[in-house]
């Protein structure tokens, strides 16, 4: 079943009542206007058009490029960074329209004084003209970098287009001295892990320079053995970094005072754990560190580094004398003040251990995660579809070009209907639903192909979906692990695709402790060729079906066996931190 929405409202804008506000001069009625109905399109995702909405869309975007590009149109001054802070949406909508991109109304814009606003409103990834990024910042470094930060909000969708990707790369190789740190920092941070597993170490070194530039804190630490942080906003029952870690700090607490340190404000953290919780608030756009300036602690952990502002602004700082990450978001830091990475000894070797990480490798008994058991009953759900189901339960940046170029090989040798069922979660951003699936189906070959774009659906509709299916595929280069996880759950057969992160090799560590090897592949022809063999031969899809469902999931992929050895881990780094500090070398710490 595809996806479906009642049509929203619709957009209902009279092109005429816009002219006229243009002629009069009016710029702040105009602006009004234009502001009024993006906003609404902001908080509106279209899952489909009929032609009324896509008339009033097309209509809209039309008026509003041909008057925004005028050079007499003047936006008003308090206004000015709300429409830099639009680009993400604009380029949806965009792409929504025969338009495609901006290219030509840039063109127009690049002649015309006073033009700077407005380029940076209107350049996004999806452009195929370039300008001189240096140029933006020698006539202001503040909208400048507000824009190169909003110009990455396009990983979340875009990365299914290879130009987009590749503009993105392009993009974030250009760092300038005077880059100064904005809350819109996530977007370059945590996005440019999923371009390429290469770009996103050459960026964020920049980018912790950028944070340590802007802001400096300097603690006076007298560090209580029996005193450890936690920082991250993102600590509640249904987050996957939630799902992945809190076995490891539960192992924490009967032997340490623990603190949880976040700032946003979430009615469903979970603060069972912790005997202090400290919230940190903003204040004119900079984090109020005044709390932490004095503390006892003698470790930080930080489970997920890169997936909220104050979790990248608290790395680069030194709070502790220990500090560590774990695989919440399992990338490194390349170059924080963080001293070490957890990981398993399951899923990463040494090699991939001293290569992958600026940080030193505490490698771990397991996989360097303690996956809790999803919140989720199956139900035997029987699929009303004829077609062989096959699950993509990605999130969207996840989705990109490299990938869909497999999965077109893949439509290519099927001999039997399939569906193509993404749960890209992600797209109820900035209307980025349907310009992701025309993406996707055009890379995937057209309107010939059965698929099903589903949207952010709540946990237990998505699990039941995800019973339908017949089989799971794992996207590649970034790989999952919840969703890993899930699949396994409802006794679903899924091909992993191993590479050398981490955020790769999971899902191969956790078939082999299901005992299905055989779904472990280590390259695109061997990928093609298990999920070839699993869309066509029934009996052997079957069987291992019935090998999944007599596996015990408690006692493997959901044991909490190894959560100890954490604790172990933080009581080794307290007594030897200061020997390991000072070896030569990177060598992983093996913890037993």
């Amino acid at each position: 079943m595809s996806p479906t929405l009642s049509p929203p409202a619709g957009v209902h804008v009279d092109p005429r009542d816009l002219f006229r506000m243009y002629l009069d001069g009016d710029h702040v009625a105009l602006t009004r206007a234009y502001l009024g109905v993006l906003d609404y399109l902001n908080q509106t995702t279209y899952l489909e058009l009929d032609d009324a909405n896509r008339a009033s869309i097309i209509q809209f975007v039309k008026t509003f490029l041909t008057l925004f590009t005028q050079p007499d149109y003047v936006i008003p001054e308090d206004q000015i960074q709300r429409f830099v802070n639009l680009n993400e949406l604009i380029s949806n909508l965009v792409a929504m329209t025969p338009f495609r991109t901006t290219d030509g109304f840039l063109e127009l814009l690049r002649y015309q004084p006073s033009n700077l606003v407005k380029i940076l409103t209107l350049y996004s990834a999806r452009n195929r003209v370039r300008f001189d990024r240096r140029s933006f910042f020698d006539a202001h470094p503040h909208l400048a970098t507000v824009w190169w930060c909003k110009f990455c909000s396009l990983y979340k969708s875009g990365l299914v287009s290879e130009e987009v990707g590749q503009h993105l790369s392009e993009h974030l190789s250009y760092h300038d001295e005077r880059m100064f740190l904005t809350p819109d920092i996530t977007e370059p941070y945590f996005g440019s892990t999923y371009l390429d597993g290469v770009v996103d170490r050459h960026v964020k070194p920049f980018l912790n320079q950028v944070v340590r530039r802007s802001t400096r804190m300097t603690c006076e630490n007298r560090p209580n053995p029996r005193k450890v942080a936690v920082v991250s906003d993102l600590w509640n029952p249904t987050h996957s970094v939630y799902r992945t870690l809190y076995g490891y700090v539960r192992s924490l607490k009967d032997r340490f005072h623990l603190t949880l340190i976040h700032s946003l404000v979430n009615e469903n953290m979970d603060r069972s754990l912790f005997d202090d919780v400290l919230r940190l608030d903003f204040r004119d756009m900079s984090l109020d560190v005044a709390p932490l300036r004095s503390n006892d602690f003698a470790v930080v952990y930080f489970p997920d580094i890169g997936m909220s502002l104050t979790s990248i602004m608290l790395a680069n700082y030194r709070i502790a004398p220990v500090q560590l990450c774990g695989t919440g978001h399992p990338v490194s830091t390349w170059g924080s003040e963080v001293d070490y990475f957890v990981s398993g000894v399951e899923v990463d070797t040494p090699e991939t251990a001293e290569r992958n990480y600026s940080e030193r490798v505490l490698l771990l008994p397991g996989m360097g995660a303690i996956h809790n058991r999803p919140n989720f009953t199956p139900t035997g759900r029987a699929k009303t579809v004829p077609e062989v189901i096959i699950n993509f339960p990605s999130s969207g940046q996840k989705v990109n070009a490299r990938f869909l170029r497999t999965l077109r090989k893949l439509l290519d040798q099927v001999h039997r209907p399939v569906r193509f069922r993404f749960f890209p979660a992600t797209l109820d951003i900035a209307n980025s639903y349907m310009p992701f699936m025309a993406a996707v189906r055009e890379a995937l070959g057209g309107t010939s192909v059965i698929l099903d774009v589903m949207p952010f659906l709540p946990y237990r509709e998505y699990m039941g979906f995800m019973e339908e299916g017949d089989l799971t595929l794992d996207a590649y280069h970034f790989g999952g692990s919840n969703i890993m996880s899930d699949s396994l759950w409802v006794r679903t057969p899924v091909v992993a695709w191993q590479g050398d992160k981490w955020y790769n090799r999971i899902g191969a560590a956790m078939l082999r402790r299901v005992g299905l090897d055989e779904l472990i592949s280590n390259s695109e022809e061997e990928y093609l060729d298990l999920a070839l063999r699993l869309i066509h031969d029934d009996r052997w899809r079957e069987e291992l079906t019935l090998r999944l469902q007599a596996v015990d999931l408690e006692a493997t992929v959901f044991s909490e066996t190894e959560a100890a050895s954490f604790r172990r881990a933080i009581e080794y780094l307290i007594t030897n931190h200061d020997r390991l500090r000072a070896e030569p070398g990177r060598k992983p710490i093996r913890i037993l």
